[in-house]
């Protein structure tokens, strides 16, 4: 997993109209600080690594986040998703982890997993 350029862009852009705000609601002393080097994951939301889609071709995991590969592999957390806006992705996380759990029980009733 690494920053793309447009990613770059876009964390300099937030940075600077953060500072434009602070200035305009007269904030003093504002630093930008941006560590370019700094690997994902630090204070943000990371999703992804894990796509979650119906062809094993285009995606790691199924709808209910199982490998596609591995059967007994349930990835329940925000790398199946293929995408994210700027919200908290925790309850949607939380909702499809239980969906998971639901199909995980039937499948082991009928003794498939």
């Amino acid at each position: 997993m690494r920053w793309h350029d447009n990613q770059l862009a876009l964390r300099r852009d937030m940075a600077l109209q953060a500072a434009e705000m602070l200035d305009a609601l007269g904030g003093t002393r504002i630093q930008i600080r941006l560590n370019e080097q700094q690997a994902p994951g630090y204070g943000i939301h990371e999703v992804g690594t894990a796509r979650m889609g119906p062809d094993a071709k285009s995606s790691v995991l199924n709808q209910f986040q199982q490998a596609h590969e591995v059967k007994n592999l349930f990835v329940t957390d925000g790398a199946g998703f293929p995408s994210i806006a700027c919200q908290n992705p925790t309850l949607t996380i939380m909702a499809l982890t239980v969906r998971s759990c639901d199909y995980i029980l039937d499948e082991m009733k009928k003794g498939n997993l």
